[in-house]
């Protein structure tokens, strides 16, 4: 039996090197790919799962544009049904104590505040949204009853009137709504509001939303901001007034 001699050089040991040294990168090669690919595939997996499981990154935009996901409010004792976001913050007034504030420039006329809803500046984060209110209200006094379908005459401090006299209309679940617009705005901020008003059951209902933002420009420069966009908040709130049902 032939000894090796593993510290002797020979023409079979420097023929074995030199296949190494050639095969060595192409091995290494092969093995950092499918080590990349295999990586790859976790971090899909994970974040995949992490969508699944907490919903949220991918999942928000589809959950404020589906209304059957939102939480349903059914308020007999004013007569009406509404749903929001989850994440938005509601008050039922039911004690149905008259107050002039039960739609903005009301004209001093008392009526019922059913319902309220607030939209944090969360919703709109680094930009120059301060927050969004939405108001349910009716009242069943003849002026209210009288001046419900026609323009304010906007008492409200520095608010603009509508951009036009024609008053359009919408139907929300069967029932015809006059729709009113205007602005206000005073010490750098603007308040942006859209009324949904009808006569029903003898009352003048009103659910309107104001939009409170801030004058971009009066922030420092540090904070970033951005404008907000208009467009995906007055949607969010069209779509809750469209929930809105009489009973």
């Amino acid at each position: 039996m032939t000894k090796i001699e593993w510290n002797k050089v020979t023409w079979y040991s420097k023929l074995i090197a030199l296949a190494l040294f050639v095969a060595l990168p192409f091995i290494g090669f092969w093995f950092g790919t499918n080590y990349g690919e295999a990586v790859a595939m976790i971090n899909a997996t994970n974040a995949s799962s992490s969508i699944g499981g907490g919903s949220q990154s991918l999942g928000l935009n589809s959950y404020y544009s589906n209304v059957a996901d939102w939480q349903p409010d059914q308020r007999p004792d004013g007569g009406f049904s509404i749903a929001y976001p989850i994440d938005f913050q509601p008050a039922d007034n039911y004690s149905l104590t008259p107050t002039p504030d039960w739609r903005l420039s009301a004209n001093g006329e008392l009526g019922m505040k059913l319902f309220t809803l607030s939209i944090p500046s969360a919703f709109e984060p680094q930009t120059n949204f301060s927050d969004a209110t939405l108001v349910v209200g009716k009242s069943a006094t003849p002026a209210a009853i009288a001046n419900c379908l026609t323009p304010d005459q906007l008492d409200v401090p520095g608010a603009l009137p509508p951009a036009s006299t024609t008053i359009p209309t919408i139907t929300i679940n069967g029932a015809v709504f006059s729709i009113f617009h205007f602005t206000g705005v005073g010490a750098g901020n603007y308040y942006d509001t859209t009324s949904y008003r009808i006569l029903h059951a003898g009352a003048c209902y009103a659910v309107e939303y104001t939009i409170h933002s801030g004058q971009i420009l009066n922030y420092p420069a540090q904070y970033h901001l951005q404008p907000y966009d208009g467009k995906k908040l007055t949607d969010v709130l069209n779509r809750i007034v469209g929930t809105f049902k009489f009973l």
